[in-house]
């Protein structure tokens, strides 16, 4: 699999460090971006998503336009300990 940028690795460690199993939440937040459910200092891009769902490491889910349930996959987990997909 190529190279992830560190910004969108970063965000893909966030997410397994708070899903437990049944996603987390991220909300809508200014100028783009999203932010992780009861987390101020974690706020990303909404673009940072596309390559990790792209890849299936991450799946995004929900009908509500200002929030969004975010869930690490386990090709993502596979990925982040060095693992094949």
């Amino acid at each position: 699999m190529p190279r992830i940028p560190t910004h969108v690795r970063n965000l893909l460690r966030t997410v397994a460090a708070f899903d437990h199993g049944d996603g987390v939440t991220f909300h809508a937040a200014p100028r783009g971006r999203w932010q992780l459910d009861n987390h101020p200092s974690c706020a990303v891009l909404a673009r940072t998503f596309y390559p990790l769902t792209g890849k299936s490491l991450l799946t995004v889910s929900g009908e509500d336009p200002l929030a969004v349930m975010v869930a690490i996959t386990d090709a993502g987990r596979a990925y982040l300990t060095g693992g094949a997909a």
